[in-house]
């Protein structure tokens, strides 16, 4: 554990960050002269609150003064300083009770001979183990989600009082000063964390022992994560040889880390509800799956499931119009209004969880109850949905619109009405997301509270992150009445840099945080879940501001690296926000559509740049003096660092790996029937594909040929596969298909085609308009033929009018730029998610800078 110099931390930091001490406010002494003088006070059976509350004091006053401040009952005489924590019968007899506190809600308070740690807790007084000599042993914690009102006391007591200071969760994450006698005083204060709910690990069900893995940059199975967690972890590493032990010490320090940083609250969680309709009320869920089972042991699973969960067929609940399984609801349908109503009365009547309701997260009371639609834009096509819908023929140049807002948020009224017949104070939550982010045109029940996906938070140099600001101010100003919730996507840019195996530029982004949440506090919502969290500097300020939104960036920046960094921390310092702004301001990426790796290293983490912050960071190791801040910066270089290098080197090494050139032959003319092409003149698309766009062959087998005739393009591709195995997704997007991009250069615009097992097509053009991205193209020529018939090979053959394929048209002997792409559902992929293999190396999904060369003979 860090340690910092004498009182002068204690006084100087905490005075800075927080407030000044009141003339005469009462000083207690605690330890003297490395003697307690003082006494840990709880109630005979205190709450699991109070107890770890007495604990985690105990303990830190002993790393403080090297003394052991006793812990008694409250059922007799205690000499000196009295430390009352939690309620008590002395809590009482001072007037103090935590039924005269609200939800959340504790108190400090200097008394005469006794200071007051009291909160709001939760009537559970369980046993709590606590040993942090042996953190694996640790149990029966206060859950993140209980009230630990008194807990959050000692906390606020600990930081603001004491200097103590939790930055991040590993055994080198913590600093606190040093002295032989501890003396404090201060104001009196009553307050509770201003967002009722922060939930930074929803995302990974609450589960700590992924804290580490959830902020990094490195994934756990690398070498650099491996050299970071031995260094950061060191001697728990040394004290359990045992890998379970280990992992339950290391847990068990996450989790206390999450408690001491206020994770949790009141929950008001929100997502995708109703794919749980699919098994319920859809007999060609279950007909597929019979048909796709391959034994009879399977096929018992499946029927058992189906009698446990199926309830019986409504092809009205879903969406009309498209062939296969629909991907959505048909969300003007009575009977899914009255059937979702009826999901809400049982789970508010205590007769089904979540779970039980087949809603993937397994909401429980006293979570509201969620209504929200698919992850997609695939709605009914029938005539009153489309009423609703018809687009307005307004361009929209964003992801988050209101183009389906009237469309979604009528059905999230109608079942809030048909609710309160039975229910009339009984909540829904849903999200305002994507093509519904927009207000809609009506106020909606008073009883609906909206969770506001806010995408763009950590994109603050885009416009897109202005403009969802503005619809969620709108939301506040001007939708009635109610809770409004957030989700915030801390998750990029890492996770689509990790979805096309390159190294991000890291999005730092602390002054923007700060901006946030002022902006948060303003509107008074009333907290937020986090889609991906960190890395460390991030998730630390934020668990900071989500307590406490007025805090002042500059200053929490300045106490994490001075207190961390130690005689390192202005080199430190300068390093960390001289990184941020160049990810977060947005002249730096003036004059530059570069995406992706290209983006990351070629634009923003430039040769100049890496080379002044590695000098930096060469000067902070020359400056660190304590073992434990040269710990720390090893810790940065392992898990930051190193990253940064990483992916500067793949992508010079990408820039250097050789781009596929083809000279594209010009074949008797077929009239755009790709069955009287001769094919065996074709020009071969020569492998090894490339898993994930990166630079390491693929372990699946593909194969292609390409023609031209002078008025079509033609393009066969083969994938040696199970085909039984394939799906057919209602609008090709996202599995199982083929996508070709092609241009006229290697930059913006382009155009994505694609096609699925069934020979259904899509088409988008990628800044063709404005800049505009992922535009649908209504009236596109493409012709395919889809052979699923081998058991063992998929073959699919393109057919695209030179004419119209990208504008203006392609004549012979001119030359286009063409990447293509197999994307492949979870039955195939051999990963359990979405397998990406593609025709040229280090080069996925939008990345244009790479595309293979095709001349067309003339």
């Amino acid at each position: 554990m860090g340690k910092t110099g004498l009182h002068l931390v204690v006084g100087m930091v905490v005075m800075a960050l927080f407030t000044g001490l009141a003339q005469g406010a009462e000083e207690l002494t605690l330890v003297r002269n490395g003697q307690p003088v003082s006494s840990i006070v709880l109630a005979q059976e205190p709450t699991r609150a109070a107890q770890l509350a007495a604990l985690e004091l105990q303990h830190y006053l002993q790393l403080i003064t090297g003394a052991e401040v006793p812990i008694r009952r409250d059922d007799g005489t205690v000499e000196g300083t009295v430390i009352l924590v939690g309620d008590t019968p002395r809590t009482r007899v001072l007037g103090l009770d935590p039924a005269m506190l609200g939800e959340q809600e504790y108190l400090v308070e200097f008394r005469p001979g006794a200071l007051v740690l009291l909160g709001k807790d939760k009537a559970d007084t369980g046993h709590v183990t606590y040993d942090m000599q042996d953190p694996a042993q640790c149990k029966g914690l206060p859950g993140f989600f209980d009230e630990q009102g008194t807990l959050h006391a000692a906390y606020e007591f600990l930081e603001k009082f004491c200097g103590v200071r939790w930055f991040n969760q590993t055994e080198i994450g913590t600093v606190y000063p040093q002295t032989n006698t501890l003396t404090v005083q201060g104001e009196n204060l009553r307050r509770k964390p201003f967002f009722r709910y922060r939930n930074a690990l929803g995302a990974v069900g609450q589960n700590p022992g992924v804290y580490d893995r959830y902020i990094a940059l490195w994934q756990p199975a690398d070498d650099e994560y491996k050299a970071w967690e031995a260094v950061s972890y060191a001697g728990l590493r040394a004290q359990y040889p045992n890998p379970g032990q280990y992992e339950a010490a290391r847990t068990n320090l996450s989790r206390l880390f999450l408690l001491r940083m206020r994770e949790g609250g009141a929950p008001a969680v929100c997502n995708h509800s109703l794919y749980g309709y699919y098994d319920r009320f859809l007999e060609q869920t279950w007909t597929d799956r019979l048909a796709a089972a391959k034994t009879e042991e399977e096929r018992k699973a499946i029927l058992d499931r189906k009698a446990k969960v199926f309830e019986g067929d409504h092809p009205e609940y879903f969406a009309q119009g498209y062939e296969g399984q629909p991907l959505q609801m048909c969300y003007t349908n009575p009977g899914l209004v009255k059937q979702v109503a009826e999901d809400a009365r049982d789970y508010y009547d205590g007769k089904s969880t979540g779970g039980e309701l087949s809603i993937f997260w397994n909401p429980t009371l006293p979570k509201p109850f969620p209504v929200e639609t698919m992850d997609n834009s695939a709605y009914c096509k029938c005539d009153n949905c489309r009423a609703l819908y018809e687009d307005d023929g307004e361009e929209r140049q964003e992801f988050s619109t209101g183009r389906f807002s009237d469309y979604f948020f009528q059905f999230v009224n109608e079942v809030a009405r048909e609710l309160k017949k039975t229910h009339p104070d009984a909540k829904i939550i849903t999200l305002a997301y994507g093509s519904h982010a927009l207000r809609p045109s009506f106020t909606l029940d008073s009883n609906v509270a909206v969770e506001f996906c806010y995408t763009a938070n950590r994109s603050p140099f885009s416009e897109q992150y202005a403009h969802e600001e503005r619809l969620l101010r709108d939301w506040v100003e001007n939708g009635g009445a109610r809770d409004m919730y957030l989700w915030l996507y801390y998750t990029f840019p890492l996770e689509g840099a990790r979805n096309a195996k390159y190294h991000c530029f890291p999005g730092f982004f602390a002054h923007a945080i700060g901006q946030q949440m002022g902006v948060f506090h303003e509107l008074g919502l009333k907290g937020m879940f986090h889609c991906g969290y960190g890395q460390e500097v991030e998730s630390y300020l934020t668990f900071k501001l989500m307590d406490d939104p007025t805090l002042d960036v500059a200053d929490l920046l300045n106490d994490y690296f001075y207190s961390m960094y130690g005689p390192a921390g202005t080199p430190m310092k300068t390093i960390y926000v001289e990184m941020e702004k160049t990810y977060s301001d947005p002249a730096f990426r003036e004059n530059t559509r570069a995406r992706g790796a290209e983006l990351a290293w070629a634009v923003l983490g430039t040769e100049a740049r890496m080379s002044r912050w590695q000098r930096l960071l060469d000067q902070a190791k020359a400056l660190a003096q304590s073992e434990t801040h040269k710990a720390r910066l090893a810790a940065f270089e392992h898990g930051t660092w190193s990253y940064m290098t990483a992916g500067r080197k793949q992508y010079m090494d990408r820039m250097a790996s050789p781009i596929p050139s083809v000279d594209v032959p010009r074949l008797a003319a077929a009239g755009g029937d790709p069955q009287q092409l001769n094919w065996d003149e074709a020009a071969d698309l020569s492998g090894p594909w490339y898993d994930r766009g990166g630079a390491t062959p693929s372990k699946r087998s593909y194969a292609g040929r390409i023609a031209h005739d002078g008025e079509y393009l033609y393009l066969e591709l083969a994938d040696e596969c199970d085909t039984s195995k394939l799906t057919s997704s209602a609008i090709v997007f996202p599995y199982d298909d083929w996508e070709v991009f092609v241009s006229r250069q290697r930059e913006l615009p382009y155009r994505q085609y694609a096609s699925g097992p069934s020979g259904l097509t899509t088409a988008l053009s990628h800044g063709e308009v404005n800049w505009r991205m992922n535009v649908p193209l209504e009236d596109f020529e493409m012709k395919v033929v889809s052979d699923t018939t081998a058991p063992d090979v998929w073959i699919t053959r393109m057919v695209l009018p030179l004419a119209s394929m990208l504008p203006g048209g392609v004549k012979p002997g001119e030359t286009l730029y063409m990447n293509i792409m197999r994307i492949s559902g979870p039955a195939l992929s051999g990963t359990g998610g979405l397998g990406l293999d593609t025709w040229v190396s280090y080069c996925s999904v939008h990345e244009v800078d790479r595309l293979g060369e095709l001349k067309l003979a003339p």
